[in-house]
This record gives C-alpha cells, sequence and structure tokens, in this order.
C-alpha cells in the first residue's frame, strides 16, 4: 500500500534535495577529501665539475661519467667541464659514487655529494 499524502511526499522530496546539495557540495568542494597543501618543491641537486689530467692539469673531453646504480650520465666537453642533473630520489646520506672513464686513462671511482665544483683527476695509463 502506498501512501498517498502529500505531506510525506514533500519530507522524501526535502530529504532528496539535501542529498544532492550535500553531494554537489561535496564535489564541488573537495577539501574534506583531498588536502590542499602543496607538494614540497623538487630540489635540483647538481654534480658538475671537470676531469682533468693528474699530471698537466689540462681538461679531459669525452670521459664518460656516470653515477653508480642510477642512470644519470654525462660525457665531458672539449675543456673537460661535465654536468649531471640528479633525479629524485636522492640518498638519505646524500652522497653518490660517479664512475669515470677514458680511454688510455685508468678508470677512477669516487664518492661526493652534490657540488658543482669537483675535479676528477684521471692517471694516463
Amino acid at each position: 500500500m502506498v501512501n498517498k499524502d502529500p505531506r510525506v511526499k514533500l519530507a522524501l522530496i526535502s530529504v532528496g534535495g539535501a542529498i544532492a546539495v550535500a553531494l554537489i557540495t561535496a564535489i564541488l568542494n573537495p577539501s574534506w577529501w583531498r588536502s590542499d597543501k602543496p607538494s614540497p618543491p623538487i630540489i635540483n641537486q647538481i654534480i658538475a665539475g671537470r676531469v682533468v689530467d693528474e699530471v698537466t692539469n689540462l681538461g679531459i673531453g669525452q670521459a664518460s661519467i656516470s653515477i653508480v646504480g642510477r642512470s644519470e650520465t654525462d660525457i665531458s666537453e672539449d675543456n673537460g667541464n661535465f654536468r649531471i642533473d640528479l633525479q629524485a630520489p636522492i640518498p638519505k646520506s646524500g652522497t653518490v659514487r660517479i664512475h669515470v672513464l677514458k680511454a688510455g686513462y685508468i678508470p677512477r671511482d669516487e664518492t661526493t655529494t652534490p657540488t658543482e665544483s669537483l675535479v676528477v683527476q684521471l692517471r694516463q695509463m
């Protein structure tokens, strides 16, 4: 048996309207379910410097510089300059190990922290 009382219909419509308004408000103002805090800024960490001959201190071009265990690499310019932008995440210790290779020179591994003034000296074979 269906109740045909207009007051019941009005009450049901009012409750349905209130629920609809609440849903629309939640969708248009999502602060209660989504944080409005901005993400922390990503700070670019850089390892840059120069690859030089140990005896002459002249720049060594075309040396391969890589971060051990990571994908970041670079090839030194003709004057020995190189630059590697480290991608997140950076190890908590803040240090990374670099590996430097150049034909005719002994390969070199070195541990460093982000810097823009690293000098890597290679010894000829």
